[in-house]
């Protein structure tokens, strides 16, 4: 079974779009969609019930603990972790199962992704972060943009979960720590992601932001709360 673990909070704009892509996918496996929802107050919870995922409550304080309490009620051999504002391309999810069923030595991965109705500039950042990752994830050091990350359940419990206290970066260190136990891939079958953050905040804070929580992970393995902060975007 193939557990996809959806965090939200307020998603109602987003989260329907993104469980029918789900319901779409061509997928031989058998699949759960956990939606691990904070109390949200738009119909979130009611959406996803709707498309007949299984919600789940979990505490405000962020994706990270809101990954670990789908985690927790999770029934698969392969955990899928997805953004509320993440559309997954048909064949996602197949190849993710095919991958872990013939490359044994494979614990975890993240996926091609790109910007959902970008122009020029946003696709040239993606194609800047897709190379990123690709090179990162070649030279030893594992890189979840966080869009859309996969992992075998037994190392997923076996480090421990996503760490929850890191105000960013999480999913960075999930990878990193799970290439104790074998090989994190870069898997070619893309997601589209929102591009709202880039259009609330802006280009220039959102990149800065983005990359000074990076080298700042990379260089101290922390992303202290005090000095960062998560803000969500609706």
């Amino acid at each position: 079974m193939l557990s996809v673990i959806i965090p939200t909070f307020n998603e109602g704009r987003y989260i329907e779009r993104t469980l029918l892509a789900l319901k779409s996918q061509r997928c031989n496996e058998e699949v759960e969609i956990i939606v691990s929802d904070s109390f949200s107050t738009d119909g979130t919870a009611e959406i996803a019930k709707r498309y007949g995922a299984k919600v789940v409550s979990s505490e405000p304080r962020g994706p990270a603990a809101g990954r670990n309490a789908g985690a927790a009620e999770a029934k698969g051999e392969v955990l899928i972790f997805l953004d509320a504002d993440t559309i997954v391309s048909q064949d996602l999810l197949q190849s993710i199962s095919d991958v872990f069923k013939l490359e044994k030595d494979v614990v975890g991965g993240t996926s091609a992704f790109y910007p959902e109705n970008g122009g020029a500039l946003d696709g040239a950042i993606y194609k800047f972060a897709n190379l990123f990752a690709r090179v990162a994830i070649k030279l030893g050091y594992p890189h979840d943009p966080g869009y859309c990350g996969f992992y075998r359940r037994e190392v997923f419990e076996k480090i421990g979960g996503i760490r929850e206290d890191l105000a960013l970066c999480e999913t960075h260190d999930l990878a990193m720590r799970s290439r104790r136990y074998g090989r994190f891939i870069y898997l070619n079958a893309p997601v589209y992601t929102s591009l709202r953050r880039f259009k609330k905040e802006g280009y220039l804070k959102s990149l800065f932001t983005y990359i000074y929580s990076t080298l700042y992970y990379y260089l101290k393995k922390k992303v202290p709360k005090e000095k960062f902060k998560f803000v969500p975007v609706r």
